[in-house]
């Protein structure tokens, strides 16, 4: 069976997906980009109340991990084994040597975006001993699923939501807005290229921005389902609450029978919905006159 990993639009959201959902994926503040966070103090509350009614929680700590990172991030990891986490998603080496180092239990996800594209590299991280792969949003459906059928952990697919495109440890809006001398008033950013809308975060550790469209699998959810993917991934980054559930309960209720009502469903509710690269193949070309 596939399980529906849902990562909330705010983490005052979380009690409001929580019965629909599988499992509930979240990141914690200073050790996590593209994942809306919790606090580490906050950290033993919430997996409690993710248990209570019998679900998963994973933690994603994929940061670039710099050496102040270190103390700190042992500590937390050490944390997350003695609260029973279900797994840490993970981008920086470094966690993998720490977990080794401590010889934890926590299954260990590899989640390096625009790393997780190919299952000859995951088969080497296997041999490391991690627990599972959250496989890269820029490769094909093709792709996917024949990662899926050589891989020997779980693998974990986005089927909806923003992706995440790009991250730097600049301020860049902070930046922008002091070199102009704008406004703040607001709390939300978009970049702005070719009439599209790009989302755009800032936090304490760096900058994020995510696509214009919002990905939407449903039908390809189906199809995972048959090769036994074992995680389908809803994020609900910059969605209405209300929007989102509707979307969670539209996966936990479609069928073939039903999926094209289903699709215009989602389609009322947001108008930039699109495949993303599922079926854009990715072609490298040499340049003219170049060898």
């Amino acid at each position: 069976m596939t399980k529906i990993l849902v990562m909330p639009p705010h983490k005052e959201d979380l009690s409001k997906i929580l019965k629909d959902a599988d499992s509930i994926l979240l990141g914690i503040t200073d050790f996590s980009v593209n994942f809306t966070e919790i606090s580490q103090d906050e950290l033993k509350d919430v997996v409690k109340q993710v248990k209570k009614e019998n679900k998963e929680i994973f933690i994603s700590l994929n940061k670039n991990m710099h050496n102040g990172d270190l103390k700190p991030l042992e500590s937390l990891l050490r944390e997350c084994e003695t609260y029973k986490v279900d797994g840490i998603f993970y981008y920086d080496v470094a966690v993998l040597q720490i977990h080794h180092r401590l010889s934890l239990e926590i299954p260990l996800i590899w989640s390096a975006e625009h790393l997780t594209t190919n299952f000859y590299t995951l088969s080497y991280w296997e041999k490391h001993g991690i627990g599972g792969v959250f496989l890269s949003n820029e490769i094909t459906k093709q792709e996917i699923l024949e990662i899926k059928k050589e891989s020997h952990v779980p693998c974990i697919v986005q089927v909806f939501g923003y992706l995440p495109m790009y991250v730097s440890k600049r301020l860049a809006i902070s930046n922008y807005l002091n070199h102009f001398q704008l406004p703040t008033a607001s709390k939300d950013f978009f970049l702005w290229k070719e009439e599209k809308k790009y989302p755009i975060v800032e936090r304490k550790i760096g900058t994020e921005i995510y696509s214009s469209f919002i990905q939407n699998s449903l039908g390809e959810y189906l199809e995972y389902q048959k090769h036994n993917m074992e995680y389908a991934f809803l994020s609900g980054a910059f969605l209405p609450i209300a929007s989102f559930k509707r979307v969670l309960e539209i996966f936990k209720t479609v069928t073939e029978e039903n999926l094209e009502e289903s699709k215009k469903a989602i389609e009322k509710l947001f108008s930039n919905t699109d495949l993303g690269f599922l079926y854009k193949e990715t072609v490298y070309q040499v340049k003219k006159n170049e060898k």
